[in-house]
């Protein structure tokens, strides 16, 4: 278990962070089964800060990035979405969250809770 509870789940050889998380991807895979989404990718990497060097030290900072849970092509909308699944959401993911969204407006961005899946 982590600090929030989540219990790691294993689906198809792959361990995901949570049973939320774990049961959305079964969903996600019958929903392209049945062809209403597309090319469905798992931890999707958004930068949402390059990396830089102090001008003053010469210390390295590395870039930051956004990583959501799922990546797909919606094929009713032709959109693109970046999924998330939270049973628990943390302050700093809710900075993340409303940055990302900012920064990548070419995608549909959707939170799920358990309530959801």
């Amino acid at each position: 278990m982590t600090k929030y509870g989540a219990k790691k789940t294993q689906v198809n050889g792959i361990t995901f962070s949570s049973r939320l998380e774990a049961d959305r991807y079964q969903q996600l895979l019958l929903l392209e089964k049945a062809g209403e989404i597309a090319e469905l990718k798992l931890q999707p990497e958004l930068q949402i800060m390059e990396g830089w060097v102090d001008p003053e030290t010469g210390e390295k900072h590395r870039s930051r990035f956004y990583v959501g849970d799922f990546k797909y092509l919606d094929m009713a909308s032709h959109a693109w979405v970046i999924e998330d699944t939270k049973g628990v959401e943390t302050a700093v993911f809710g900075l993340k969250w409303e940055y990302v969204q900012s920064e990548y407006p070419q995608y549909v961005f959707r939170k799920l809770t358990r309530s959801d899946v």
